[in-house]
């Protein structure tokens, strides 16, 4: 999972802020996994913890991300659904 800057141009604005694309990727091949890879963009206006977990919801695993602080809430032992093991790049 990873988070990156993306100018958005919001309605009736003449100029851009920023927000914030998020993506997640998947790929079980080395691991014999019967699914094709994948990668799911999302974009939220932040880039919080609350991005980071609404999108893993009910996920539990093993995610690899950098050393963002905001990844550090999945790996919470009091996490619905129970925490998730970070791996990091």
């Amino acid at each position: 999972m990873d988070e990156t800057r993306a100018p958005v141009l919001g309605p009736g604005r003449q100029r851009t802020k920023s927000g914030y694309l998020w993506a997640i990727a998947r790929d079980d091949r080395p691991w014999a996994g019967p699914d094709p890879p994948a990668v799911v963009y999302l974009y939220a206006p932040g880039c919080g913890a609350e991005h980071a977990i609404r999108p893993l919801a009910g996920f539990g695993g093993v995610l690899q991300v950098d050393a963002y602080a905001a990844y550090n809430a999945l790996a919470d032992p009091a996490r619905a659904g129970g925490p998730v093991t970070l791996a990091y790049c």
